[in-house]
């Protein structure tokens, strides 16, 4: 930007108000027209959906399947925030706790405020301001009043404006208008987050509490199994080592029971931090299972660039940008002139001592003021290169933001895609487990393999079975973490 500038410049922006330094506009971006992954399939009708709907159960125990088949995408009702999807009452309540009281969620709110209140400060600098004053002095100024002491009381009203020729203030409020949609789009993204984070920690505490009942159920059939083996221990049918197998099988699962309880412990804490409650408020939680939850629906996916549209931290990062760009013009301001205008009146009365003379007397000025600056050694140019620095900054930190969101989406629809593959192969597995657990305990009645075969067998479907409520979990964390990647913010009645 050049420190002399032309004269036809000085009348444009006298005349019509000419803004120095560059128009915000929005970065053009090559979005695939498509996604990489493959999307999840639209839901078939209420009578195709019936076919599906079955339960599996293994080892004595039950995993509820999902009513619709695997990948099937419906959208959620208008209004509706996307953890309903899983209908569980307990999950829905501790979402809108956390987003009614969550501290980071209040921050982020007061942080809208903050740069509510800047915004105002910046606009009233466009208009004059208007200050009213008042004094009063007594003394004696020496020889001119003869060593009387003279009064004078003054009122008076003193306006200035500084007049923004060249756009200096308007693109500040410009800056502080972004900002604000800044601010804004990092209070949805932090409900998005915390919505989020409230579901994955509350499917982690079920996935948990399903395996601390696997392994209860498991250490069951294991004693009775420990019971067997002492019975024919005792009729002298087997060694003291198949004693000593069996109950160590036994001992070694129960000792599983204190790790799941304390890992149930510290999500149940994990969730009163995120709900803005004291550790231990939801202890009834943590005492009380319940199943895993399910999806009932996964969401519809629209194209990259309509999904880069939703999502909040894109919002804010674009609206960053926005700013950093206004605030080029802002520092490109200050190469040239500033007009003020200034002026007073007010009354001003004079008590003297010479004859007791009264003076009162209207008093006013009007004036005005044109300053530039000539010699500053570099200090504007290196403000308006830090500030083009600050742009190129925020350019590049949306488009980054733009490439993390692409990645969020392809990593979550292959990460739920690999593990609703994995969950059959467990299942399937599951079933076998059950089947070599019988056959074994048949072949070892009948003497025809020794104790160590049913250990084998007891201990393959004790892990399958913590394995598959794992990977039922992962599932659903899974499908959470698409709702947050697609930039699903809560229902609107939660927002700001």
């Amino acid at each position: 930007m050049p420190r002399r500038f032309p004269l036809w410049l000085m009348i444009c922006s006298t005349l019509s108000g000419c803004m120095v330094g560059p128009d915000y506009q929005l970065p053009s971006l090559d979005t695939p027209a498509d996604w990489h992954e493959a999307k999840p399939k639209d839901c078939p009708s209420k009578m195709e959906q019936s076919s599906y709907a079955h339960s599996m159960s293994f080892g004595g125990h039950s995993y509820a399947q999902d009513a619709v088949p695997a990948g099937c995408a419906t959208r959620s009702p208008q209004g509706v925030g996307w953890w309903q999807d899983f209908d569980d009452p307990v999950l829905n309540d501790l979402v809108e706790r956390a987003l009614k009281n969550n501290e980071n969620l209040q921050v982020a709110a007061a942080r809208i405020a903050e740069v509510r209140g800047l915004r105002e400060s910046a606009n009233a600098a466009l208009f004059p301001h208007v200050d009213a004053a008042a004094g009063s002095q007594r003394g004696n100024p020496g020889v001119t009043t003869l060593g009387g002491n003279v009064s004078v009381h003054q009122a008076a009203f003193d306006a200035a404006w500084e007049i923004d020729l060249f756009g200096g203030t308007r693109r500040q409020v410009e800056a502080q208008d972004a900002l604000i949609g800044a601010r804004e789009a990092a209070y949805r993204n932090a409900a998005l987050s915390l919505s989020a984070e409230v579901a994955r920690e509350y499917v982690t505490l079920r996935q948990f509490q399903a395996q601390m009942t696997i392994t209860r159920q498991t250490a069951q059939t294991q004693h009775g199994l420990y019971d067997i083996v002492q019975d024919r221990y005792k009729g002298g049918l087997v060694s003291t080592l198949d004693v000593a197998q069996a109950e160590t099988l036994y001992k070694t699962t129960l000792a599983k029971l204190p790790d799941f309880e304390q890992q149930i412990k510290t999500s149940s804490y994990r969730l009163s931090v995120l709900l803005g409650e004291n550790p231990g408020n939801l202890d009834k939680l943590a005492a009380d299972s319940a199943p895993i939850p399910v999806a009932n629906r996964l969401p519809v996916l629209d194209a990259p660039a309509g999904i880069i549209r939703s999502r909040p931290d894109v919002a804010e990062a674009e609206r960053n940008l926005a700013a950093a760009t206004a605030s080029q013009g802002v520092a490109i301001s200050a190469l040239y002139p500033k007009v003020s205008l200034s002026s007073m009146f007010g009354i001003q009365h004079a008590a003297w001592p010479v004859g007791h003379y009264l003076s009162t007397k209207d008093i006013w000025n009007i004036g005005g003021n044109v300053s530039m600056p000539i010699l500053e050694f570099g200090s504007i140019e290196g403000q308006i290169n830090a500030a083009n620095a600050r742009q190129v900054q925020a350019l590049h930190q949306y488009r980054q933001t733009v490439l993390a969101a692409l990645g969020d989406v392809e990593t979550d629809l292959s990460n739920l895609t690999e593990e609703s593959r994995r969950h059959k192969l467990l299942h399937d597995a599951g079933s076998s487990a059950d089947h070599a657990v019988n056959v074994a305990k048949d072949r070892y009645g009948n003497g025809l393999v020794d104790f160590t075969t049913v250990l084998q067998a007891e201990q393959q479907r004790f892990g399958v079975q913590l394995d598959l409520a794992a990977s039922q979990s992962a599932i659903a964390q899974d499908i959470i973490a698409l709702h947050k990647a697609l930039g699903e913010n809560p229902a609107p009645s939660q927002q700001q």
